[in-house]
Order: C-alpha cells, then structure tokens, then sequence
C-alpha cells in the first residue's frame, strides 16, 4: 500500500498509526494488554497523541484554505486592476461557488459591466456630438470670417442662415441631453391619465400647414373607445409622435400621404401606427434606423433638416414607458412605424 505521508507516533511499547492522504481519512493504533497504571498512562498519552494530531489536521486543513481564498482574492484583485486600466472585462470568467467571494465577484462583474457600458455610451456621445456639430460650427465660422473680413454685405438672407444653423445647433444640444438621459436610465417621467385621441390630433395640425405645401394627403383614424386615456407623460409620448410624423412628413414625396391609425392592440395595450408611402427603407438598413445619428441617405439628412436623432429618441422615449416601437419597409413603397404602449402604469 503505497501512502503519501505515514507518520508513527510510539508512545510505551503501544503503537498509533496516523494515516493522512492529502488530508486525514483516520488513524489506527494497537498495544498488547496493559495494566492499570501502564493502562492510564497510555490511554494520557495516547489522548494526547489524538489532540496533537487534530491541531495539526486543522491547521493543513486552514493553511490549504486560506492559500485558496488569497489566490481567489488575488484573480479578483488582477481582475479590478484590469478594468481601470484597459476598460474591459473581456476573459473574466465567473467565480465558481456559492460562497461570498463568489458572491463578491459576481457583484464587481456586474458593477464593471454597468461602469463600462456608459463609459462607452459617453464616448461615443461626444464623439457623436463633435461630429454633428461640426458642420453647423464650420458655416458660422466661414460666414462670421468672409463679413469680418467685409468680403460680403451683411444681408437679412445671410444672418437668416446663421440664425438657422444656431437653432439647429440649439436642437442637436438638446436632443443629445435628451437621449443620454433616456439611455443612462435617469429620464424621469411625469405621468397621468391623457386622453390619447386628443393629443394625437393636436400632433397632427402641427404638420397640417406642410402637409399641405407638399400637398401630402395626411389622414388620423381612431378606433379606440371614445373618452380612451393612457396613463403616460403627455410630453415624452408627444415628442415620440412628432418625430415619428415629422420623418414621415420629411421623406413623403409630393402628392404623397400618410396614415395615422390609434386602436387597442390587445387588453392593456394601445397601438398607434404611423405609415407613409415615402420612398422606403432598404432591408440591410432597417436594423439601424433607431441608432444615433444612423442615416439611410446622408445626401438628404441637412436638405431636410433632420439631425438624425429623432427616432431614436422616440424609441428611448417609448421604451422607457415600457412599450415598443418597431418599424417595416417595402423599399419603393414606403415605412410604417408601429408604437406599443401600456394602457396601465406599470406595478
């Protein structure tokens, strides 16, 4: 029988044997018949054989321990140091166990993850940011710079021009704030009961006027019960709207139209669809259309004077409602965009 440490201990003539394999798995010890003097001085060492060998099993039983918790503490540690410096938490596997290590880096996984991701969302914000305002800054500077210089008259017409690149500039700025709330989590919402017919009716004589300058057939149905109201920020779900039916309105040729249609999707669930016989949306592009900033014809983007963050923030808007917003493209034939809200606060 082969044994990774055998340790004997004698003790008067009587012999106990401790057989540890890794860890103690028992001990045998045997002695010829005694006497009762011999007998009660053996049975005390022996006794104190057993004490000695118990202290011993618990401190290799700890020691294995505690060299098993530092070197977990120890990968937690390598794991915090590698976040802070290259930002990631890629090839951090999960801590195996129940115990509170594991529960520990479990947390800090999730903590991280959180702290990454809007690391992320901020960086591509200004980076987004920087970029859109570009354009806008560059035609103030060269307008501003060629009057300066007194190469050019100070006309109604140019200063109309720089006004509107300072109201788009306006917009842009508080959009982005807008959509940074909404994605971090922190949008807060005012609600109450509204009664939707109304507020979708008042969204749509925003556009009438252009509409009709387009000579766009712009058409609202109701199917819901008369009186029908849908607890929710009337502000946030009107804005949702305006960018829906103002995309709508941006990219419907003349002559075109547009239907806005209100019904009950389902019990709890009011569906308001907006679509437009625009020229359509290719199908490897519909995927990206709620992203920032996303374009489907950058060509047309300041000639419409889009910013390219209205439908993404209606999105985040609806979202943050707990509803949805989807949208489905015959590319030539037109967009529609279908809006999902709870009729219900959420519990």
């Amino acid at each position: 029988m082969t044994l990774r440490k055998k340790l004997f201990l004698w003790i008067g003539g009587s012999a106990t044997f401790a057989l540890l394999i890794g860890l103690l798995i028992g001990s045998l010890w045997a002695a010829p018949p005694q006497d009762g003097a011999k007998a009660a001085d053996s049975s005390g060492m022996t006794y104190l054989a057993a004490v000695l060998l118990l202290l011993f099993t618990i401190w290799a039983i700890a020691s294995m321990a505690s060299q098993q918790m530092t070197a977990r503490l120890r990968s937690l540690v390598r794991r915090a140091d590698r976040v802070a410096r290259e930002g990631t938490l890629e090839g951090a596997d999960d801590e195996p166990g129940h115990d509170e290590i594991a529960m520990l880096a479990d947390s800090f996984n999730r903590i991280a993850g959180e702290w990454i991701q809007g690391e992320k969302l901020r960086n591509q914000l200004v980076s987004d940011a920087a970029h859109e305002l570009r354009t806008p800054i560059a035609i103030l500077r060269g307008h501003l710079e060629t009057m300066w210089k007194g190469a050019a008259e100070i006309k109604r017409e140019n200063l109309l021009s720089l006004l509107d690149e300072t109201k788009r500039m306006t917009r842009l700025i508080q959009e982005l704030q807008q959509i940074s709330l909404a994605e971090s989590g922190q949008l807060s919402l005012e609600c109450s009961w509204v009664r939707f017919a109304p507020l979708i009716r008042e969204v749509a004589d925003i556009f009438g006027v252009e509409a009709e300058e387009k000579r766009i057939d712009l058409t609202y149905e109701d199917d819901t019960p008369q009186g029908f109201e849908v607890y929710c920020d009337a502000a946030r779900i009107k804005q949702a709207l305006i960018n829906l039916i103002g995309n709508a309105i941006r990219y419907t040729p003349e002559q075109g139209a547009i239907w806005i249609r209100q019904s009950v999707a389902r019990e709890g669930i009011v569906q308001v669809e907006v679509a437009d016989t625009g020229p359509g949306i290719p199908a490897e592009k519909l995927p990206y259309i709620f992203h920032r900033f996303y374009r489907v014809d950058d060509s047309r983007t300041r000639t419409a004077g889009g910013t390219g963050l209205g439908l993404a923030i209606a999105k985040q808007f609806v979202e943050t409602h707990g509803g949805t917003l989807v949208a489905s493209s015959a590319e030539g034939k037109g967009t529609v965009f279908v809006m999902r809200l709870p009729v219900f606060p959420e519990a």
